[in-house]
Parts: C-alpha cells; sequence; structure tokens
C-alpha cells in the first residue's frame, strides 16, 4: 500500500514538469543547424480521385419499396399455331409489387463496388376470365402474370481526379413462374455494361462505353452514353443513360425536387409449357418485352434518409412479341416472330418508399 501512495505522489509532482517540457522548443544544442519545418517538401503525392457523384443530384436510393399500376388496355395476341384462338382481350389492370436494394459492399476513394437485388412483379386482370380454349400467353398472363428476380454488380473505378471506369454486370430469372413452381435457373439471362467516363468538375460527369442488353426484350449490344449535370444555379439539372434513359430535374429545395423524361423497361421471359399445358408442339416461347415510360415524378424527403418517390406517365408498348428460345436480335432484324402481338398503351402510376444514401 506504501509503495502505491509513493508511486502516485511521485506522478502527480512529476507530470507537470513532463507537461511544461512538452510546451517548450526543444533547445538546440551549439552548432546544430536550424530546421526550417516551413519549408520542407512532401515527399509522397497524396493521389486525388474522383468520386462517383456530383452535386445536386437525386438521392442514391440503398432500399426501395414500391408499387406499380398500369390503366385498363388492351392485348390482342396473333394466332401462331392451327386452332388457336387469336381474339382481342382486354386488361382490367396489370400491377404489382418491385422491390431493389444496392447496397455499397465495399466503399473506398479508388474503388467502389455496389451490389444489387431487385424483384417486379405484374399481375394481369381480364376483363374475362381466360379459359383453356383462350389464346397461351393470355393464359400464361392471368395464371401467374410475369416475374423477374436479379442481381447486379456496379464497380466505380476513378483512375484519377478526372477520368474514371463504370462496370457492371447482371443476372435475371424472368418468366410466367411461380415460387411455388419455381423456373430452372438454366434460363438466367445476362446483361452488363462498360463505360470511360470524364469527371469535368463537381457538377459534370459524362461517359460513353457499350452494353450487353435486354432492354428491347431481345439481346443486343448498343453504345451508351452516361452524363449527370447540374447548372451552375444548382435550380436543375440532367441525367441519363442513353438509350435507356433520360432525365430532367429540377431542385426546389433540399427536401423536393421534380423530375420529368422517359425510361425504357425490357427483358425476355420465359412462357412455362412444361407439362404441355397449352397443347403446343414446343417448350422454348419467350415473351419479348419492351416499353416507353414516358413520365413526371416528385421525389419528396420525409426524413435525412427516408424519401418518397411518386410518379405518373404514359406506358408505350415497344415489344410485347413471342420468339423461340432466346438469341441475338439487332435493330432491323428482319427475322420472324413466333407471334407479334399488339399492346395497349395505358396510364401508369408508381409509389414507392426509399431509404437513400447519406
Amino acid at each position: 500500500m506504501t509503495k502505491h501512495l509513493l508511486a502516485c505522489l511521485f506522478f502527480f509532482l512529476i507530470c507537470p514538469w513532463a507537461i511544461k517540457a512538452q510546451d517548450e522548443p526543444p533547445i538546440e544544442e551549439e552548432g546544430e543547424e536550424e530546421v526550417d519545418y516551413a519549408n520542407l517538401v512532401q515527399t509522397m503525392e497524396n493521389k486525388a480521385f474522383a468520386t462517383s457523384r456530383i452535386v445536386g443530384q437525386l438521392p442514391v436510393k440503398i432500399f426501395s419499396l414500391g408499387y406499380d399500376l398500369q390503366t385498363r388496355h388492351t392485348l390482342e395476341p396473333a394466332a401462331f399455331a392451327p386452332g388457336m384462338a387469336a381474339g382481342e382481350s382486354t386488361i382490367n389492370s396489370a400491377r404489382g409489387l418491385r422491390l431493389g436494394i444496392n447496397y455499397p459492399v465495399y466503399s473506398k476513394n479508388n474503388f467502389l463496388l455496389n451490389l444489387g437485388l431487385n424483384y417486379a412483379a405484374t399481375q394481369y386482370s381480364f376483363t374475362q376470365n381466360t379459359t383453356m380454349a383462350s389464346h397461351p400467353l393470355a393464359q400464361a398472363l392471368e395464371n401467374n402474370g410475369l416475374k423477374t428476380l436479379g442481381f447486379t454488380a456496379t464497380g466505380f473505378k476513378p483512375l484519377d481526379s478526372r477520368r474514371y471506369l463504370i462496370f457492371q454486370f447482371g443476372a435475371n430469372l424472368n418468366g410466367d413462374y411461380s415460387f411455388s413452381n419455381m423456373q430452372s435457373l438454366k434460363y438466367t439471362r445476362y446483361s452488363g455494361a462498360a463505360i470511360y467516363g470524364i469527371k469535368a468538375n463537381e457538377r459534370k460527369m459524362w461517359g460513353l462505353g457499350i452494353s450487353r442488353t435486354y432492354l428491347g426484350g431481345s439481346l443486343n449490344y448498343l453504345p451508351v452514353y452516361y452524363m449527370l449535370y447540374t447548372a451552375k444555379n444548382e435550380k436543375w439539372g440532367l441525367e441519363m443513360l442513353l438509350p435507356a434513359r433520360f432525365q430532367y430535374r429540377r431542385n426546389i429545395n433540399d427536401k423536393n425536387l421534380l423530375t420529368m423524361g422517359w425510361e425504357i423497361e425490357g427483358n425476355t421471359y420465359r412462357i412455362n409449357n412444361d407439362q404441355n399445358q397449352y397443347n403446343l408442339p414446343y417448350n422454348d416461347m419467350e415473351l419479348r418485352r419492351s416499353e416507353l415510360r414516358f413520365r413526371m415524378g416528385w421525389e419528396h424527403a420525409l426524413s435525412n434518409q427516408i424519401w418518397l418517390s411518386a410518379q405518373a406517365g404514359y406506358r408505350y408498348n415497344w415489344s410485347f412479341d413471342l420468339d423461340r428460345g432466346d438469341f441475338f436480335r439487332p435493330f432491323g432484324d428482319d427475322t420472324p416472330f413466333l407471334a407479334e402481338n399488339d399492346l395497349g398503351n395505358p396510364a401508369y402510376f408508381n409509389l414507392s418508399l426509399n431509404w437513400v444514401s447519406p
């Protein structure tokens, strides 16, 4: 006990002298050269890297839960087999849940990696219930609708303070399946893109690249142009990835943004005939679905990280045709479809709740 008291007494006696000694400059020995620290030159350069964002852009959505609704429209499927009905049907609504996750699993100044999951379901409600005599496409849409379950990986690699690369890979399982009757993974469809870009300043970045995509319904390879731009007054901007989407943005304040533009949604969907339920001689039908959505939107901050997103617009049908199998079909290819179907063009609405990046 006495030893501990002596040690504590010694500490409190010596501590003020130690602190005082740290505050006083060191005494230079006679003959030593004085060092001017203000003129020292850094031997290693701290490299600066371009970031993946610009000022004023739309919030980056990490988690999104939404609902999509298309109003009343018509479906006129073509007859592609003997004895098949080909009459016009009326769809009261096409609606479904949408879920998206895009999480940054690795985030450093010199590399950013986001992994994502997406799910979208569209259920079709007809004015008259389909029967075994109805067209196979109408039966498939009413029985199970269309579903997409996908995975994405997006990498942002800055090369320096101005130049960057973007890589994206996607895998989607699309079809008229249900979770109780899951579709085989051999029908997974793959997409990807690579972009080389320039970040001119904190208000503008752009890039050029190439993509492997199903946005037109069929497999295609297309050039892409990427740009994010905010005006000097930070009141408006543009966000685009052509040809997939274009968007004008109006920044009202920190909590409210208005948007206007268009976006292409599309993919190829397998139509299941495993048990010959449609009495057809083949089981490799794929629906080439592609639509152009003209829209206006409102983004509103409920809190710093919770945003509400509302969209309303017009859905224009680009393709709703049937093919056999999955193959490359470039624009202008006159290879006949198995069936060329006509789908009406309704109004649509989309509402989502989003957790955004701070």
